[in-house]
């Protein structure tokens, strides 16, 4: 990949990634790879953390249901469905990005505890 600095049309995201913006003439260097964003603008440009950070900031104090509200939530929702609803842990650390299973499950245990308090109580009430 590309040297930042001798690049003016780059900018650094110093926690995962950085951004380049080639020229329709220039050649794609050897290495890089596209990474397809979650959030993007209509023109499918990437739409910056500090944007959603804003838009969820004034969403939440707009709606009184979404007080405290944060993007991130989202990330959270959709892995408990995913685990509640029965999708193995390996492949939700996959979809997640994180390195190790033990990561997401320790993030995330609180959903597969939940769901075996709900089988155990399914399994008191059917027993009598």
């Amino acid at each position: 990949m590309r040297d930042p600095s001798t690049s003016p049309s780059s900018t650094a995201d110093t926690r995962f990634h950085r951004i380049e913006n080639f020229d329709a003439t220039e050649s794609i260097p050897e290495g890089y790879r596209e990474i397809d964003f979650v959030c993007r603008k209509e023109c499918g440009c990437l739409l910056r953390p500090a944007t959603i950070d804003t838009i969820c900031r004034i969403v939440s104090r707009k709606v009184p249901e979404l007080e405290g509200f944060h993007f991130h939530l989202l990330r959270h929702t959709y892995t408990t469905n995913l685990l509640l609803n029965g999708a193995k842990p390996k492949d939700v650390q996959e979809l997640l990005g994180h390195s190790d299973v033990s990561t997401t499950m320790n993030v995330y245990a609180h959903a597969t505890r939940e769901s075996k308090r709900n089988a155990g109580r399914l399994l008191d009430k059917l027993s009598g």
